[in-house]
């Protein structure tokens, strides 16, 4: 067993790409990270796995989610052999339980960055499962849900929510429970592609859908339509919007081929309240770039900042702007960054301060890049590279609770790691 540290040694091609990385320090209120806190970045233990071997290893998944209870214990979802599992930690990520199969009979769900089964555990301890079954070659899909009631034991047999009957597209889900207890589910869908093909008319892309539960998923509304025209293939960020309803961020098509952003609040009865284009980047590109948005709630009301990636005219890497849902307009806006290889941002709010992490690539290792605001995202820290490997890697997702914030990370280097952040350690 051995920890494997945030800040290791760095091969010399990994210093000149740190050193490369634009500073992106403004005026004197730019953040200098805290490297006593960088130093308490420590990756779950864990030992070289034959996952052939030890299948039941928390390091052998693919498309790891985990999230943080109200007491405090960490739960992820993961697929392997097309069965979604889940496991609980009492310790932040140290020790895991044994496993548990969500769905009893093996189905294909789709394990990848930018879809993975998603995770909620609600304040009685229902545990809440989606992801997306593939049903075909072709990009057909089912948008799937199981639940809980016993704290994680055992799960209700999957249900499909999309409602349309159709063999095609429903992919990409995402999931989120608002403080009144309305679960949202939102997907892309191919249902309108297909009616527009069976009249002979041209249609670009998909659209978004959504659907409602009021009873932690026992039962869902019908499905909502949101938006024509998405593009196909890029995953949904979300954020609560009041008490009731959710604000979505997805990548939409633009005049038949640019591929843009776009921001809708959604509510429960069905109702959209659309505010407009998040981002003009000019993005030509008649194809899918799997790189969908983040997006997080800023300190103030009806702002949110937002986190993508560009290949467009206009701008190209990763970018951060913060959106104002009542003026349909961004600003802020900064390039993260511009170099080959960047991508896959996430970003989150923990104690008064914003973070914002990312994927970059040097043609040999992938580093995950860091930096901080503190102050609402006006200015950011240097950026700080806070882990390397030069094998396949997911995506970074950021995770918090009310003590801390945390980086959840898979490697086949080293696994499976649920490592501190910010904030209280062992919290």
């Amino acid at each position: 067993m051995r920890i494997l540290p945030m800040t290791s040694n760095y091969t010399s091609t990994q210093l000149f790409v740190e050193n490369r990385l634009r500073r992106l320090c403004f005026g004197f209120g730019a953040l200098v990270l805290n490297m006593t806190l960088i130093s308490m970045l420590n990756a779950t233990e864990l030992s070289s796995v034959d996952c052939e071997r030890e299948a039941s290893s928390v390091d052998c998944g693919s498309a790891y989610s985990a999230t943080i209870d109200e007491w405090g214990k960490l739960w992820i979802s993961y697929v392997r052999n097309k069965h979604v599992y889940v496991r609980r930690s009492d310790d932040k990520g140290r020790n895991f339980s044994a496993p548990v199969k969500v769905n009893r009979i093996a189905e294909d769900a789709e394990h990848n960055g930018e879809n993975r089964p998603k995770i909620i555990v609600t304040s009685n301890n229902e545990v809440l499962l989606s992801w997306t079954l593939k049903t075909s070659n072709r990009y057909t899909g089912e948008i799937r849900f199981a639940r809980s009631s016993d704290g994680g034991k055992t799960f209700s047999e999957p249900k499909t929510v999309n409602d349309d009957g159709l063999s095609v597209g429903h992919r990409f889900d995402s999931m989120f429970l608002t403080k009144s207890g309305h679960l949202y589910l939102t997907w892309i869908d191919k249902r309108e592609l297909y009616a527009s093909t069976q009249v002979g008319s041209n249609y670009a892309g998909a659209a978004i859908y959504y659907a409602v539960s009021d009873d932690y998923g026992r039962s869902f509304s019908q499905n909502y339509p949101v938006s024509s025209n998405s593009c196909e293939c890029c995953r949904i960020a979300m954020a609560p919007s009041g008490e009731d309803g959710v604000a979505i961020l997805w990548r939409q098509i633009y005049e038949e081929k640019i591929r843009d952003h776009a921001f809708a609040i959604l509510r429960p009865e069905g109702n959209v309240i659309f505010s407009g284009r998040a981002s003009v980047d000019d993005w030509y590109i008649n194809a899918c770039p799997h790189h969908g948005p983040a997006m997080e709630i800023a300190a103030p009301e009806n702002e949110y900042h937002m986190a993508w990636f560009s290949n467009g005219n206009i701008n190209q890497g990763i970018y951060y702007a913060r959106y104002n849902a009542l003026t349909g307009s961004s600003d802020a806006t900064m390039l993260v960054d511009g170099m080959a290889g960047a991508g896959h941002p996430d970003i989150k709010r923990f104690d008064g301060k914003l973070y914002l992490v990312w994927k970059g690539f040097d043609g040999k290792a992938t580093a995950l890049n860091l930096i901080v605001s503190s102050d609402n995202g006006q200015t950011w820290s240097a950026t700080q590279i806070i882990r390397s490997t030069e094998l396949a890697s997911d995506y970074p997702l950021l995770v918090r609770d009310k003590e801390a914030l945390f980086l959840s990370w898979h490697t086949d280097e080293f696994g499976y790691s649920f490592s501190l952040l910010a904030g209280l350690e062992g919290s």
